[in-house]
């Protein structure tokens, strides 16, 4: 029996005393592909630029090649994932998210330029960004360009601009990271950060916080580290002449494994260290016993090795499409993607940039459904824009593999400038 005779067969029997001509008639519809139908019929809506009836153009920026392509690598895939995912449910508002991918190199120029394609030429409605440079941000800001990402200083203070993963700003931030240290025993800390704005600036605010947790005690700070892998003995050696028995670092993977590799080769045992972004099994295996007991910071979201739900799904759907789901960047681009969808569906029927930036600025308690350690405000706070996160969820390399802790660490948020607790 054929599949139409069976899609008959079973028509008859669901609804008796049906005619040949209609039994005839649910043949042939049996036999034609259904037509997909957007979830909510397309509206008339005064022109916007990088939406149509029934389409929204989105731009992802981030380095795709370059020094930084390792530590962003998985980015702009995982946020075609969410992407994705939104389309297969008929888009926003009936309108498709279509995406085009830019390769900043990490580069301020080249960003710029980057930029200037999505927006004059290829015509896109807002922008996911994911790197070390925010060169375009005034350019951004200026148009009234709705951006969602993560760790760039305009998110802290732009209004267009929004991290998903809490404000990014120098004036305040949280003493998780430390608080995290000193559960690993950690009392004299080298601080050290690779030679770019952001990780300066996240350097620096660590230098103002780890003498306000008790028993912490900053005894060196390096602010000037060349970006990616290098020889980083002459680094290893100042951490082991500091008398430091924990280290931070804030830079690029590559470039935090090997100072770990070089403070082996020069025999220093460290009670502990945390380079940001270290999640990836595969890059922790190359980094061999350099790494056990490093501390890995996941730029953001829920490790995706946790027990939480979110954190599950999440990891099941990059793998499934072929996305590294370990990669730390890769959480944080769905997560950013997510954000971005947030704001199309609070934009409304008849999006505007205005529209997207003004209903996004009034939401409180966003979680990217739960992917995140705690809520998210982008409504005035501890900022004009919101508050910096106040929890971490950290992983910790144990017998060569990334195990994540039982539970986020939170710490208290400390303005900068005067060592006050503001929440």
């Amino acid at each position: 029996m054929t599949i139409s005779h069976l899609k008959v067969s079973r028509s008859v029997l669901v609804v008796s005393g049906i005619s040949a001509a209609m039994v005839m008639s649910l043949a042939t519809n049996a036999m034609a592909a259904p037509t997909p139908k957007p979830t909510v019929k397309p509206v008339a809506c005064a022109p916007e630029q990088g939406v149509d009836a029934t389409t929204i153009k989105i731009g992802v920026i981030t380095p795709k090649t370059g020094a930084a392509a390792p530590t962003f690598a998985g980015y702009w895939q995982a946020a075609q994932v969410r992407f994705d995912q939104e389309n297969a449910r008929g888009g926003v508002n009936g309108r498709k998210i279509k995406v085009s991918v830019y390769d900043d190199q990490a580069s301020p120029a080249v960003q710029t330029t980057a930029a200037s394609q999505a927006l004059d030429q290829d015509g896109v409605f807002g922008i996911v960004v994911g790197s070390s440079t925010d060169s375009m941000e005034p350019m951004l800001q200026q148009r009234n360009v709705p951006v969602t990402g993560y760790n760039q200083l305009a998110m802290g203070t732009n209004r267009n601009a929004f991290s998903a993963t809490g404000v990014s700003t120098p004036l305040v931030n949280s003493t998780a990271i430390i608080e995290r240290l000193k559960q690993d025993g950690a009392t004299k800390i080298a601080n050290i950060n690779h030679n770019t704005p952001g990780a300066t600036s996240s350097a620096n605010a660590y230098s103002k916080l780890i003498p306000l947790v008790a028993g912490e005690t900053e005894v060196l700070r390096i602010a000037d580290e060349p970006q990616g892998a290098h020889d980083a003995t002459s680094t290893a050696l100042r951490i082991k002449n500091s008398g430091a028995d924990a280290w931070i670092g804030t830079m690029f993977v590559d470039g935090g494994i090997s100072i770990g590799q070089a403070l082996n080769a020069q025999g220093v045992k460290m009670k502990t260290g945390t380079i940001a972004g270290l999640t990836d099994p595969a890059i922790i295996s190359k980094g061999g016993a350099a790494l056990e007991g490093i501390i890995g910071s996941t730029s953001g979201p829920v490790p995706i090795t946790s027990n939480v739900r979110a954190a599950k799904t999440v990891f099941s759907a990059l793998k499934a499409a072929g996305v590294n789901p370990y990669n730390a960047s890769s959480a944080v681009g769905y997560a950013a993607a997510d954000l971005m969808v947030t704001g199309l569906k609070k934009a409304g029927k008849c999006p505007t940039r205005k529209a997207f930036i003004d209903n996004l600025r009034a939401t409180k308690g966003y979680t990217a459904n739960g992917f995140l350690p705690g809520p998210i405000d982008f409504t005035p706070g501890v900022t004009p824009n919101g508050n910096p996160a106040k929890c971490s969820w950290f992983v910790k390399v144990v017998n060569g593999a990334p195990v994540a802790d039982k539970k986020a660490t939170c710490g208290q948020l400390i303005e900068i400038a005067t060592g006050r607790v503001v929440g």
